[in-house]
């Protein structure tokens, strides 16, 4: 274990103490409000942040080097990987006007600032993961002599081969490293394989889409984005309504175009059952895309039942925590998932090169580091679940639908993601964690997220949007929590000082 997330981390310490880190501390919550509010002070501390969600300060500097280039003061500057991106974005949005310049390795587009137009660019690159990565954007300094020195990495030319061969692995005998695609981002390879699987469904007059259990918010966010005024979404948000899935199917026969899920769901840990969805889905010609991302591929192997199979390889894979990338598989024996597959490929925005290479420096390390939260994650669930000051826990091996979980992926083989709520005073034990409280997981770094706060705070923040969570079971208060490789009883001991003070 190189960095340990155990201890206090000021507002905006970057963990691990690297210029690329993918989490950022966010420790009193204060803070945390301060931060969705868009608080200038809060903000000012914060250099970076989650990478999708907070512009990293080497984009910012690029977008200031080209700013001053053009005595640009009146509008806002973004930057694409690839003309084909802002294309779809323009195409997507409405943008009426723009101005766009391209460049060697990448694409300029400036909008009017304070604009409709340019906030809602904005979201679609959080949602859509198809930025220029920081890693990209600090090689271009370089290049302009912005600055002198930047993160170094040694050359890999097989860096993608090593991924890939290793992940597919991961996936099950049955995936190879050819059925795999990487993207910038895992919210990149949902957006690319959705939009494939949209054409088609529209080529067979297949509209309606359904949403099994409370999805990541990015995935809810672009499914809601690309559908259109003539199709729809189904949300089927939480384990109690799984039971009417079945008669969705054969109401609308063969208008169901496809299922999305998480497998487990993303901050709950529900877990739908897998093989049903798979029949009604090969019954009526719908497509199956499922998310393993919470418990990883490797424990939770879906790809004999998908069409489809989306991972963040952000988590697990990226276990030092300072890239960001994703996966899509498409199983072969699947003939819906190898057509999505050819316009999957046409659609995604491909990985920088340096982030692939900082990704294969840790991939080597990936099957050990999931064996290893395994274990540990079960020694804090048999922890908590009888602590006084836990309200509920959720993990995989939930006994609501643990079942269905353990038939895909046997049993000891949790992943390193658990959720809980505190019996007592919320902002005293989240104030008193000596813990890293951040995004993310999948980390060596132990880490607390605050995820719906995060997640959903214009949910949090009304009370029609706290009824929405209510439905769907999720407390504002929820913890996620993110076990790392720290000494177990290190971890325990942690928590147990923070639960004392609610």
């Amino acid at each position: 274990m190189k960095v340990s997330g155990l201890g206090h981390f000021p507002l905006g310490t970057p963990v691990p103490n690297r210029e690329h880190a993918v989490c950022v501390s966010l420790p009193t919550l204060n803070d945390l409000i301060g931060y969705e509010e868009k608080n200038a002070e809060t903000l000012s501390k914060l250099p970076s942040g989650y990478p999708r969600f907070v512009r990293h300060r080497k984009i910012s500097e690029l977008a200031d080097y080209w700013d001053h280039e053009e005595q640009n003061t009146k509008t806002k500057t973004f930057f694409f990987s690839e003309i084909k991106d802002w294309i779809f974005a323009q195409e997507l949005l409405g943008i009426p006007q723009a101005s766009v310049e391209q460049k060697e390795d990448y694409v300029v587009v400036r909008l009017s600032k304070k604009t409709k137009a340019a906030e809602d660019l904005q979201k679609f690159l959080q949602h859509a993961g198809c930025g220029i990565s920081s890693r990209h954007a600090e090689q271009e300094l370089l290049k302009l002599g912005v600055i002198a020195n930047s993160e170094n990495l040694s050359a890999n030319e097989n860096a993608e081969t090593e991924i890939k061969n290793i992940i597919s692995k991961a996936h099950g005998p049955n995936v190879k490293p050819e059925d795999l695609l990487l993207a910038a981002s895992g919210a990149n390879a949902f957006t690319s394989a959705f939009r494939g699987a949209l054409e088609i469904a529209r080529s067979k007059k297949q509209k309606i889409w359904i949403r099994l259990g409370w999805l990541y918010l990015d995935t809810i966010e672009i499914m809601n984005l690309l559908v259109n005024k003539e199709e729809c979404v189904i949300s089927l948000n939480h384990p109690s309504e799984f039971g009417r899935l079945k008669k969705i199917f054969q109401e609308n026969s063969n208008e169901i175009a496809g299922l999305v899920t998480e497998f487990p769901s993303n901050p709950l840990l529900h877990s739908c059952d897998l093989e049903e969805v798979k029949g009604l889905c090969d019954l009526y010609d719908s497509t199956l895309i499922v998310d393993p991302t919470m418990a990883s591929p490797k424990n939770a192997k879906v790809s004999n039942y998908a069409d489809v199979v989306i991972n963040s390889l952000t988590k697990y894979a990226n276990w030092e925590g300072d890239v960001m990338m994703g996966s899509a598989v498409f199983p072969s024996h699947s003939r819906r998932g190898m057509a999505i597959k050819k316009l999957t490929e046409d659609y995604l925005t491909k990985p920088y090169q340096k982030d692939l290479e900082r990704l294969s420096e840790q991939i080597t390390f990936y099957d050990n580091f999931i064996e290893q939260t395994n274990c540990s994650q079960i020694e804090i669930v048999e922890y908590l679940r009888y602590h006084k000051k836990i309200k509920n826990l959720y993990w995989a091996y939930q006994e609501e639908t643990g079942e269905n979980y353990m038939k895909i992926a046997g049993d000891k083989n949790p992943g390193c993601v658990l959720s809980f709520e505190v019996n007592g005073g919320f902002p005293e034990f989240y104030n008193s964690l000596k813990m890293l409280k951040s995004p993310s997981f999948g980390t060596e770094f132990t880490l607390c997220c605050p995820y719906v706060y995060l997640a959903h705070y214009n949910l949090v923040a009304s009370n029609s949007g706290k009824k929405e969570l209510s439905f769907a079971g999720l407390s504002p208060e929820l913890c996620r929590l993110s076990v790392g490789m720290e000494p177990v009883d290190e971890i325990k001991q942690t928590l147990d000082e923070a639960l004392q003070k609610c």
